[in-house]
């Protein structure tokens, strides 16, 4: 008996990577695809196997070119605030000018720090309109972060909230940095809203002295009056986006994405069959440096015409309230996200006819809210189930991902048309492993990043080249691949954690407690492990201790939580310390086996209940 969604394969060689057994879900032309749309000349091909995505054109020039001829209809929504395809086009065009004006050529970088909002779009194209690339920073990064971030890119221009500005002021003395260009999160709200937010917010924003070099952004966007209107040209390997991933030691990494990878990743979700209609809404609150927001949430939705809404604040309580609101045909989101959402009051009786594509990325969802989140959403009339898939920043997002025809529980679906995926033996990454098998999971494709920003060593660390000349990525996750294409996770060689930070996501590294710990005299080893918090799909760490004499527990315990509540952030610090005689081993390696650590990490939560 077939499964969901399986497909059965004759003349198999066992190797996923020869057979490309998910191909099969991609012969049978493009489900609910529309015969009206300017985009479908880029989707020329019925199926995706061996079709190419758009060629030779910058991100602007993708969105500008299938969205010129509808001026009228509303490219983003900001607190009800609406914006046209021509209106952005304007606004963008305004931003290119000024970032001409303040001296920014081709091939500069300009540093964005902001949240969800018109003037991160605005600044995204702007700056791709002149062939610069942007730089997207996490308004929460500290000044030591910053100023390594500015040394690196030795950027003219940074884009930032009012409310970073301080740090931010710190962080360019000595730079490069001309001119800090300030935006408001209620620059764009409607006149009636923004009041009420500087009412409620009254206080909370710094005071700026404003001058030649440190300007708001509607004199920035002035002050380019009358400069040239400059369009680069396409390159094929240039650099225009980089995200930030959080390194397991020491500064995090700076990842450079091209416009043909961006333009791949909007092109490939055509093929993968959901419906997808001019002026259907997104709605996105993941924070733009995260690369599945920017590249995902906006730029995927732009190219088919779909209206994007902006919400600036990452908010898995208020998700619910804002989904009743604007009823979005998609919506991205960790499992808390949706899992709130189903517990909401607010949903009680609620119509989600109009749902489409639920996507959950960021962290595993268990099996058991899969199911409570689909049997709610087919109670609720959404004729889709929820869609998972797996990705990082290093793999321009989405690397996997389930379609109409390929939803499976406990899995997160299959690669995208520009990914090849393989599993193989984590002690020897030139021996595929079959089918079932669990190693590591290598991603290959054009859509690999094109490397770390001025780390070399990093970079081939982390990319490598086969005999027959394709480059390979290695993920340091754990997975397995069915025998007709589907990609399940397992694990971590490389431990990741995601948590709650303040109303955010983010990752815990366990390697950054395991430093500051293994600093102290009494302690010979130690190894954080991670475990669920309670009703929660976030994660906290336990760190198991193996002391070097016998000192008291609880004196020890004492000093290590000083120790790590001055050298480690918060949210990566472990809520529990458990000594013990050593560390477990696995059998097969002699490695630490983290996940009776992470066992263990549970069995002491459930004997506190």
């Amino acid at each position: 008996m077939l499964r969901k969604g399986q497909i059965i394969m004759n003349n198999k060689t066992g190797y996923p990577s020869i057979d490309r057994p998910w191909e099969e879900f991609y012969k049978y032309g493009i489900p609910n695809k529309p015969d009206d749309m300017p985009w479908n000349k880029y989707l020329v091909d019925d199926t995706a196997i061996g079709a190419k995505p758009p060629q030779g054109l910058t991100m602007y020039q993708l969105i500008y070119d299938v969205n010129k001829g509808y001026p009228d209809q509303i490219a983003l929504n900001y607190f009800d605030k609406k914006t046209t395809f021509a209106e952005l086009f304007t606004h963008i065009d305004e931003c290119a000018r000024a970032l001409t004006a303040a001296g920014v050529k081709e091939d500069d970088y300009v540093m964005v720090s902001l949240v969800d909002m018109p003037e991160v779009v605005y600044s995204f194209y702007g700056a791709n309109k002149i062939g610069a690339a942007v730089n997207l920073i996490d308004p929460r990064s500290d000044v030591v972060t910053l100023q390594h971030y500015i040394n690196q890119v030795k950027p003219k221009v940074f884009i930032t909230l009012d409310l970073n500005y301080p740090l931010v002021k710190k962080a360019i003395v000595g730079t490069s940095v001309e001119k800090v260009v300030i935006v408001r999160i209620d620059d764009s709200m409607p006149g009636a809203i923004s009041l009420g937010y500087k009412l409620k917010s009254r206080g909370q924003h710094p005071k700026i002295e404003y001058d030649e070099t440190t300007v708001k952004y509607k004199d920035f966007i002035a002050a380019g009056e009358g400069a040239p209107d400059v369009e680069a040209d396409f390159k094929e390997d240039a650099c225009r986006i980089i995200v930030h991933t959080g390194g397991t030691t020491g500064l995090p990494k700076s990842v450079m994405i091209s416009d043909q990878i961006t333009n791949n990743v909007a092109w490939s979700y055509g093929y993968i069959g959901f419906p997808i209609k001019r002026q259907n809404v997104w709605y996105n609150e993941l924070p733009p440096f995260i690369i599945y927001s920017m590249m995902i949430s906006v730029h995927l939705p732009l190219f088919y015409g779909v209206t994007v809404v902006l919400n600036p604040e990452f908010s898995v309580e208020k998700f619910a309230k804002n989904f009743k609101k604007y009823k979005p045909n998609y919506a991205g989101g960790v499992t808390e996200h949706w899992r709130q959402l189903i517990r909401s009051p607010l949903m009680k009786d609620f119509d989600m006819s109009f749902l489409i594509a639920a996507v959950i990325g960021g962290d595993a969802c268990p099996r058991e809210d899969e199911i409570e989140i689909d049997e709610f959403f087919k109670a609720h009339g959404c004729k889709y189930p929820v869609i998972k898939g797996y990705g990082m920043s290093e793999t321009s997002a989405t690397v996997t991902t389930e379609t109409c025809t390929a939803n499976r529980y406990k899995t997160v679906g299959i690669p995208l048309p520009v990914h090849d995926i393989k599993i193989v033996d984590p002690d020897d990454i030139t021996k595929e492993l079959k089918y079932g098998q669990i190693g590591e999971l290598l991603v290959g494709g054009p859509n690999v990043m094109l490397g770390y920003l001025d780390d070399q060593e990093a970079t081939d660390e982390m990319i490598f080249t086969d005999e027959k000349g394709e480059r390979w990525l290695r993920t340091s996750d754990l997975a397995k691949i069915s025998e007709d294409g589907f990609l399940t996770h397992k694990g971590r060689l490389r431990r990741i954690y995601i948590t709650d930070n303040g109303g955010t996501g983010a990752k815990i590294f366990p390697s950054v407690p395991e430093k500051e710990i293994l600093r102290h005299e009494d302690v010979d080893a130690v190894c954080c492990a991670g475990r669920l918090k309670k009703d929660s799909t976030f994660y906290e760490i336990v760190a198991f201790v193996v002391k070097k004499n016998d000192r008291p527990d609880d004196e020890l315990t004492a000093e290590l939580v000083k120790l790590c509540q001055e050298k480690v952030p918060g949210y990566m610090q472990p809520v529990d310390f458990e000594y013990i005689e050593a560390l477990p081993l696995t059998e097969t390696n002699g490695k630490v086996d983290f996940v009776r650590l992470e066992e263990r990490a549970r069995e002491l939560q459930l004997a506190d209940i």
